[in-house]
């Protein structure tokens, strides 16, 4: 996986260099952040711990920080991201001053990492990722596992994520509470989607949409059963996606009243679609 962030990420280097002098890497930048995110928790990535309480290194205030931001010459140029300062000090076409992505440079903007927003910068915001979307905190872990194996691990950021001591504070805890539920999350649905593979769809003006069961439906592989289209909702999630069930566990299913005997999952028919049909339609 890391080489393949690696390449991604030196390929789009070398494009935000020709959009800057189109006059629009920003909007480009803003969908690799999240491009990156996406790409890492399609890969299945889970986070991996973070480094041991032993591993302080060297602690930073946010004003000493400030002082490796690329403006001073011959300093070199350290970010820190969830707490953990690192030295970018080799990218520095990349993260010198004036360059695309000094706006990291100085500091700890981990939530820009998600919202692509390098317009303007907060320090009593620009760290706080508790509010960010469970699938936001495992995308940050894979920023993070990135610098730790492309560039140097310096030491620790005194504020948010550590204290004085360079140990976890109570909001650091509770951040990596968040990130287990997260990567719980993130691995029950792996387990729903292996298990109903996801629908083929299409629209139509004249029949809406229409979804509908092959034996390669879903994740593209081959598989010994062609199910029947049903609507899949996951814990906590109001939407529903389509997914594909075995004719061998149609019957328990709709006994159960919808209930999945997975991962709390709940699978309810199409209106207006036979039980055991291979394909529905429907209209928004």
């Amino acid at each position: 996986m890391f080489g393949l962030l690696r390449h991604l990420f030196k390929l789009q280097f070398l494009f935000v260099v020709a959009a800057v002098l189109a006059g629009f890497y920003h909007t480009e930048i803003r969908q690799f952040l999240r491009r990156h995110t996406d790409d890492y928790l399609n890969q299945g990535g889970i986070p991996v711990a973070f480094q041991a309480d032993d591993e302080v290194g060297t602690l930073f205030t946010p004003a000493e920080l400030a002082q490796f931001n690329g403006e001073q010459e011959g300093r070199p140029l350290y970010l820190a991201l969830l707490g953990s300062v690192f030295d970018v000090s080799r990218g520095i076409k990349h993260y010198g001053s004036g360059c695309s992505y000094n706006f990291f440079v100085g500091r700890d903007a981990s939530v820009s990492f998600i919202s692509g927003d390098f317009d303007s910068y907060d320090p009593e915001t620009a760290d706080d990722v508790l509010t960010l979307k469970p699938e936001d905190l495992l995308g940050l872990v894979g920023w993070r596992d990135f610098y730790e194996k492309d560039y140097i691990y310096k030491g620790r950021l005194i504020g948010r994520f550590y204290d004085d001591r360079g140990q976890r504070t109570t909001y650091h805890h509770k951040f990596l509470e968040l990130l287990q539920q997260a990567q719980d999350a993130k691995r029950q649905a792996d387990e729903l989607r292996a298990r109903y593979p996801g629908c083929n769809i299409e629209w139509s003006e004249s029949l809406g949409t229409r979804v509908w069961c092959t034996n390669t439906s879903g994740d593209g592989k081959e598989r010994s059963w062609i199910g029947h289209p049903r609507k899949l909702y996951s814990r906590g999630n109001k939407n529903f996606q389509c997914a594909c069930v075995p004719a061998s566990e149609l019957d328990e299913i709709d006994a159960g009243g919808g209930h999945a005997a997975h991962a709390d999952a709940m699978l309810k028919p199409y209106d207006n679609c036979e039980p055991r049909a291979q394909e529905c339609f429907y209209r928004v």
